[in-house]
């Protein structure tokens, strides 16, 4: 009876075990940094450096967030970020050969699109333009990556097929946009192809945070009392002492109302137990040396 449970769990371990092996992209690593965070460990083998750089602010607000679209090891990356209200970058000594940049990414203040959008530039060229967290991951608290094949090659650096002249180093800058200011929360240079590389997180589907059986006729708008539910409030750090999470004032929990009811007879239950308890306990007593003088 027993080989047949061990054979599917033999055969779910190996392929957990080939399928880490295939990613492990320890020994590809060229750099890797916790942007505005200690080092940690990601996922698929790469180790992130704290973060040297002085430039901007670190920040760990994200640590309010799971980030439920990325990979478990990889969300100490995403809870903390390097900012600044001006354009700022991270520089990487390379030789020639074929590397890709991945960009790590979490939006954890704004609420809406459009309110932070900024561009990444690769030695000077604009590799992605008007980039607008919120809207790529699909809201606020989840992850969104970004991979960058450059290819370095004869003193040039070829960057999604446009050329530049290279100096010995690749120059990953964040630079401002139409909206709010750049930031980042990882990022690593890994020698290969993407072809070689895990897909990254795939964005949230914000109708998924609607139930099974919600309704809603297409076009008509939602309620103004409905969205805000849907939206919890982060107060931001600068702006307190101590950041703060809550929900709106709409939200309700669910068990507050069972509590207060409950109240009323759990206390004189327990009560009434405490004292019976021992008055059972000498009645049992009382009973048994009765009949033990009966028998003697």
């Amino acid at each position: 009876m027993r080989c047949p449970l061990l054979l599917p769990l033999l055969l779910f371990v190996t392929s957990s075990v080939a399928t880490t092996q295939k990613w492990n992209l320890r020994d590809r690593v060229v750099a890797a940094i916790n942007c505005g965070g200690p080092e940690a460990l990601g996922s698929y083998g790469i180790t992130y450096a704290a973060d040297y750089h002085d430039e901007g602010q670190a920040s760990d607000v994200g640590v309010q967030y799971s980030f439920n679209n990325a990979e478990n090891d990889d969300v100490e990356i995403y809870q903390t970020e390097r900012w600044s209200k001006e354009s700022f970058d991270y520089e990487v000594p390379v030789g020639d050969g074929e590397y890709v940049i991945i960009l790590k990414f979490s939006e954890v203040y704004f609420q809406r699109v459009q309110e932070k959008v900024f561009n990444v530039r690769i030695n000077s060229y604009t590799a992605v333009k008007n980039l607008d967290i919120y809207d790529a991951a699909g809201g606020r608290g989840y992850a969104h990556d970004i991979y960058i094949p450059v290819v370095i090659k004869d003193k040039k650096i070829s960057v999604n097929g446009h050329k530049k002249d290279y100096k010995g180093k690749i120059v990953i800058e964040f630079a401002k946009g139409p909206h709010d200011n750049p930031k980042v929360n990882g990022f690593a240079v890994l020698r290969g192809k993407i072809e070689d590389l895990p897909p990254p997180p795939a964005p949230h589907v914000p109708e998924d945070d609607f139930p099974s059986d919600f309704d809603i006729e297409e076009g008509a708008p939602i309620p103004n009392d409905l969205e805000e539910e849907f939206n919890p409030q982060i107060i931001r750090g600068d702006e307190m002492d101590d950041e703060v999470f809550s929900a709106t004032s709409k939200s309700e929990n669910p068990f507050e109302k069972y509590l207060q009811e409950s109240s009323d007879w759990v206390l004189p239950v327990i009560v009434m137990l405490i004292v019976l308890i021992p008055i059972a306990y000498i009645l049992h007593l009382y009973t048994i040396n009765k009949q033990k003088e009966k028998r003697s």
